[in-house]
């Protein structure tokens, strides 16, 4: 359930640390996507962003524009996220209720929903039965509401940006399942997104689609970019993983040493005062090792 790379830190910066993934994915993309298809000369659909953070609470609401119906009504895909500092079955169900109702109310409706509780680390009772029960103990994700597109995912791992990409992929892989049942509605073939997704400029989808009413290549082009932009923004935390793993390999070395005089220092000796502290620098060489190993090192 937990990686063992990266960082770990204190809840609270854990939990700002998420939100902050989430709100530079998600705040820019009004002005970069969505304001452009939805609210311009032709469209008057998404006249501002709808989205909802609380970094006291560790929630964070965003309402991504997916298609325009008959009726010139905008549909949603709700997104809403909590994070925890640490989380088991009973915490999913005291928070869940409250994730289903919205912060925020776009104008138009919202067709699906994806609910997600992210946590640093299980709680000690949920740790006892993993030892226990192993896989069976397991928090798995569910459907909160009984149709397709409205789905609970639990995300358990002491990185904050591992969690966030995790989210991240789970929303590209619903994203790409509606994109996909888009073009069969078209009567386009499947395969065209994926040479779409190898060339964002000239393909073959974007040349069929122009056969198309200007609804429906909006709505097609919306989707699109919204892949790419949450595809580009995955990317980015790959390479700042990587980035904190390198870290982590160049400390190696060092921490070791620290730990050679750790043990030196904490050797029990006759000529010792136990009653007497450690110096403070002892005592900072022990939180050094400590975080380290927190941060999977």
């Amino acid at each position: 359930m937990q990686s063992s790379a990266c960082t770990a830190m204190p809840v609270g910066a854990y939990v700002e640390r998420v939100l902050e993934v989430l709100q530079h994915t998600f705040a820019p993309m009004y002005e970069r996507v969505w304001r452009g298809n939805w609210n311009n000369g032709v469209f008057a659909c998404v006249r501002r962003p709808y989205y909802h953070v609380s970094f006291q609470d560790g929630i964070y609401e965003v309402y991504i524009p997916v298609a325009l119906d008959g009726e010139n009504v905008m549909h949603y895909w709700r997104v809403a996220v909590k994070v925890h500092g640490e989380l088991d079955r009973e915490a999913v169900r005291r928070e869940q209720r409250g994730l289903e109702i919205p912060w925020v109310k776009p104008v138009g409706v919202v067709d699906s929903e994806t609910i997600c509780h992210i946590a640093q680390k299980p709680s000690e009772e949920l740790r006892q039965r993993l030892k226990k029960d192993g896989r069976k103990a397991l928090l798995r994700g569910f459907r909160h509401v009984n149709k397709p597109g409205y789905l609970t995912l639990v995300i358990v791992d002491r990185v904050p940006e591992i969690a966030a990409k995790r989210l991240i992929a789970n929303l590209l892989n619903f994203l790409d399942k509606r994109i996909r049942q888009l073009l069969v509605k078209l009567n386009l073939q499947p395969w065209m997104f994926e040479e779409a997704l190898r060339n964002r400029g000239v393909n073959s989808l974007i040349i069929l689609l122009e056969k198309f009413s200007e609804t429906i290549r909006t709505i097609a082009k919306n989707m699109l970019e919204t892949f790419y932009w949450l595809a580009d923004r995955l990317k980015d935390l790959y390479a700042e993983i990587g980035r904190q793993n390198m870290l982590l390999t160049k400390l190696r070395p060092i921490i070791q040493e620290i730990r050679d005089v750790l043990s030196v220092c904490k050797r029990p000796n006759v000529f010792r005062n136990s009653s007497i502290p450690d110096p403070p620098i002892i005592r900072e060489l022990e939180w050094v090792v400590f975080a380290y190993h927190e941060m999977g090192g």
